[in-house]
């Protein structure tokens, strides 16, 4: 099994089903679909199961509501890939995305591939950002989107350190689990290609407007930050000081 991706789903039946045809539908085929339902109360579940039922290539996993990061480490505990990717179960990957981060990783041999992605806000798509053909060294460093999607991760790394994601944390999670990736990876090659459309969609955790839950959630993020930075004090202080910079930017 070549790539694993991981998409938690939590009452997303508006748009799930077109976020799991877009991965069903990619010129890459060796790969498999985890969904992990997240307590869901609308008909999620239902979806996922369907898919499972039609695909053999399509997992579900389903248990209480436990947050974002709970599920995707209940992903990472059963993926068989040599690879992981993620999405959101509201977005959707553009055709060849696999194959693109597939080949954009064989080809450069790094451990970390990050690809261009579009929005899409109200009907409308654009760039999200623009990538360079380019591989850079120092991976912590050179990283600039801290949002999972777009990424494609080396399964060996995560299974040989231990990666999980902060469970109970559902801001900056992302962004603390990329940190770890890249400790462990000397290159990240970036591709110029979008493979990928993020959602603008006011209903995600993400609009949340919870302010002090998300305020809480940042703070806590910035102490794991911190202490990961502790890591490099003595080793490489120029790493250490744009970790620290990162934290009290959260």
């Amino acid at each position: 099994m070549k790539i694993s991706v991981i998409v938690p789903v939590y009452n997303a039946s508006l748009y799930l089903s077109e976020c799991i045809e877009s991965v069903l539908s990619q010129s890459f085929k060796d790969f498999e679909l985890i969904l992990v339902n997240d307590g869901s109360v609308d008909n999620s579940l239902d979806i996922c199961k369907e898919y499972e039922h039609k695909d053999n290539r399509v997992k579900v996993i389903s248990g209480e509501n436990r947050g974002v990061s709970k599920a995707r480490n209940r992903g990472l505990d059963v993926a068989q890939g040599e690879w992981i990717a993620f999405a959101d179960a509201d977005d959707y990957f553009l055709n060849d995305a696999l194959l693109t981060l597939y080949e954009r990783a064989m080809h450069t041999g790094t451990d970390l591939v990050l690809a261009n992605a579009l929005k899409l806000n109200n009907g409308n798509l654009c760039e999200l950002h623009s990538l360079k053909n380019e591989v850079l060294p120092n991976a912590i460093m050179s990283i600039k989107h801290f949002a999972l999607w777009g990424y494609l991760f080396n399964g060996g790394i995560i299974k040989k350190y231990g990666l999980r994601f902060i469970e109970g944390l559902a801001y900056s999670e992302d962004r603390i689990f990329i940190y770890q990736m890249a400790r462990y990876c000397k290159t990240i090659a970036f591709c110029n290609k979008a493979i990928y459309v993020y959602r603008i969609n006011d209903t995600s955790v993400c609009s949340s407007q919870n302010g002090l839950r998300k305020a809480c959630h940042h703070i806590e993020a910035s102490f794991y930050l911190n202490q990961f930075a502790r890591i490099y004090q003595k080793d490489d202080k120029s790493i250490y000081n744009y970790l620290s910079r990162q934290s009290r930017h959260l």
